[in-house]
Formats: C-alpha cells, structure tokens, sequence
C-alpha cells in the first residue's frame, strides 16, 4: 500500500442503511449496529458487523447449535477478510473467507468517501433480501493503541 493510503487503520461502525432506487431507506440489521473495519499497511483487511443485541446459543459449544440458533446467527453478522486496492474512489475486498460463502474467492467492490474521521463505504447496486438497491456503511476512524 502507498504512503498516502487514507484508508489505514480501525475503523468502529455507526451505522448501516440499504437505500432503495425509490430513496426509501431500510436498515436491515436495526438500528443498533456494531462492527470494525481494518486496513492494514501490509495490503490486506479484515471486516465484520452485527446487529447488537443478538440471541447467544443455548450450548456453549460452537458447533452445537441448533437450526434456528444457526440461521439467526447467519442472517445477523456478515464477516470477511483478505487482501485489498485501491483506485480513486474505489477499495476491491479480495476476499479470502467469509460468512456468506458466495463471497469466498470473490472481489468485493466498494465505493469509498472520507470527511475527517469519518469513513463510507458504499455498494454498487445489487439484490438484497429481493430487493433492489445500495447499502451504506458509515464508519468512525479509532485511535491508536499500543499495547
């Protein structure tokens, strides 16, 4: 990545919305989001979200949930990582592993803005829940740790 990669860091997000062609906007995962995203110097990130307040699995162990536990999980978080570029306005999420294995060894594309420490990214039109539209994703830069 270059010296001047505005995208470098932690970013915390604020909120998610799906914007309809007819200017409607949904929020699919509520209004209580929480999630980070990270770019890191090395070329490669890593993202998740969720909605807050989701339903812990009556068993303590990952792998024995039941059905419904399984789906409400799935339809609740979305998570991937991998490498990624930049051109202009544009960052290509090489996807590596994800959630949503139709993403897995896929490019995801995203349309970027940032104002001050604020970070959105935004979707090319596509088909969620069938529905036509775009999603926004609205992010606040962290500070620095060292541990």
């Amino acid at each position: 990545m270059s010296e001047n990669n505005a995208l470098e860091g932690t970013w915390t997000l604020l909120s998610v919305e799906f914007r309809l062609e007819d200017g409607t906007i949904k929020h699919p995962w509520g209004s209580e989001v929480a999630g980070q995203v990270i770019y890191g110097s090395d070329g490669y990130m890593a993202g998740s979200f969720m909605k807050k307040g989701r339903s812990a699995f009556k068993d303590a162990d990952v792998m024995a949930g039941k059905a419904d536990e399984f789906e409400a999980a799935m339809k609740s978080y979305v998570g991937y990582a991998g490498a990624y570029s930049i051109e202009d306005n544009r960052v290509v999420h090489h996807a590596s592993v994800s959630l949503f294995p139709n993403w897995t060894n896929t490019d995801i594309e995203r349309f970027f803005t940032i104002d001050g420490n604020t970070l959105t990214l935004s979707t090319p039109p596509l088909v969620f829940g069938g529905i036509q539209g775009s999603a926004a994703l609205v992010w606040k830069k962290m500070a620095s740790r060292h541990v």
